[in-house]
Order: C-alpha cells, then sequence, then structure tokens
C-alpha cells in the first residue's frame, strides 16, 4: 500500500470479526512504533500487548470508548522518570508527543495488514495501571483496540479551507 493512500484510507474501526491476530502481526505493529521518532532518541515509549479476553474485557469496563470486541489492545505508554532524567523538565511533554508518534505508526502499520484499530484516550488511568501492572513512573498515554474489522466507515469531510494557513494565522 503506498504511504498516502494508507493515510487517507485508515479509518477508526470499533466492530471486529472473530478472527485473532497473531503474535507476529502484533509484535511487528509494536516494531513499526519504535521506529517513530523520538525527542533526543529518548524512546521512553513502552508497549503491553494485551490479547487475553479476559484481560480486554477488564480494560473495556475502564475505558467508556471501547466499543465492540477487540482481539487485541496495546497499551502505549511512557517512562515518565526516564523521560525527564533524558530531556529536563520537557520531559515529560516530549514522552506524550513521542508515544503519540508511535500509536499513529502502530495505526498505519495495523491498516497496511489489513487490521482494523483505533486509538482510545478516555480510560481511568490509575486504574489501568494497577490493571496492567505499571511502576509508577510508567503512565498510560494511549490505547490502541485492534481486530479484523466487521466494517469499513466512509471518511469524514476534511475542512481543509478551515485548519490550514500560510505564514501567519488569519
Amino acid at each position: 500500500m503506498e504511504l498516502f493512500e494508507a493515510i487517507k484510507t485508515r479509518r477508526s474501526i470499533r466492530a471486529f470479526s472473530n478472527e485473532p491476530i497473531s503474535q507476529e502481526i502484533l509484535s511487528e505493529l509494536v516494531n513499526a512504533g519504535v521506529w517513530a521518532p523520538s525527542a533526543g532518541n529518548m524512546q521512553a515509549w513502552r508497549f503491553i500487548i494485551i490479547t487475553d479476553s479476559n484481560q480486554i474485557e477488564k480494560i473495556k469496563n475502564l475505558s467508556p470508548g471501547i466499543f465492540g470486541k477487540p482481539k487485541a489492545v496495546i497499551a502505549v505508554c511512557s517512562d515518565f522518570d526516564e523521560a525527564t532524567k533524558k530531556s529536563g523538565l520537557q520531559g515529560e511533554r516530549f514522552a506524550i508527543i513521542d508515544a503519540s508518534m508511535a500509536a499513529e505508526n502502530i495505526l498505519l502499520a495495523a491498516h497496511d495488514k489489513g487490521l482494523g484499530a483505533c486509538v482510545i484516550g478516555s480510560f481511568h488511568e490509575l486504574a489501568l495501571q494497577r490493571l496492567l501492572n505499571l511502576p509508577p513512573n510508567i503512565k498510560p498515554i494511549l490505547l490502541i483496540i485492534l481486530g479484523f474489522p466487521a466494517e469499513t466507515p466512509k471518511p469524514p469531510k476534511r475542512k481543509f479551507e478551515e485548519i490550514i494557513w500560510w505564514e501567519v494565522y488569519k
């Protein structure tokens, strides 16, 4: 798939088939995340891949944005201690940006593999930390739900003329 085609045709998918996702594919997706840009090359991101249906149900209970029955969840997290150590006061901010760029790589890689995915930002952070056994310095930033799509939503209209300016904001 050509990159720009992938960017334009990727959709947020929340309805999935029952087909499982192989560990090999999930590893490839996280590998794509690791190749994302990282401020000062700090690479403070951490990825937890969840495929156990009972664990996914527990995550759903903490995350009002998760619908359907995803076959996998990737928790994109950041080590805030490491980020602060490497980038000072800006470390936490950079860690969130880096995690977001890694998530986009994962989304595009998932689309390329024929998977549907959706980023979830609504979750109870502390409860998710406990459920995933994360130490206090590792914070969940985003969840990515995954599965083979059971739907193909149409693209929403883009408002180019309302969001793009040249040189200065007018």
